[in-house]
């Protein structure tokens, strides 16, 4: 049953998380192109892309929430998901490129 719960919270996320692993990617080439200098504009560029991916998704995804509030997930607990680990994601993937470049 805990499995189910997962796979089901990765099918709510899968197309948030591909629209933000581009993002994320992008982010990466900026931070490998221009060092650490522009690490502050990447850290509100990606919390403003994902704000925007998520609203995006959200309205994209109302119709099928019942199914999934059918299931026992909450709203919130999808999203709450979907957003810690696309930022979880990120998050190491510039502590990987900063501590590479020092």
């Amino acid at each position: 049953m805990r499995l189910l719960r997962w796979r089901l919270r990765w099918e709510y996320a899968k197309d948030f998380l591909f629209y933000s692993m581009l993002i994320t990617l992008l982010s990466y080439f900026i931070y490998s192109m221009t060092g650490i200098g522009a690490l502050t504009a990447l850290i509100w560029f990606k919390l403003i892309t994902s704000a925007g991916g998520i609203f995006m998704h959200q309205n994209r995804k109302a119709q099928e929430l019942a199914f999934y509030m059918n299931h026992g997930i909450g709203k919130k607990d999808l999203m709450v998901t979907a957003v810690i680990g696309d930022l979880l994601l990120w998050i190491v993937g510039i502590v990987v490129l900063v501590k590479s470049a020092i």
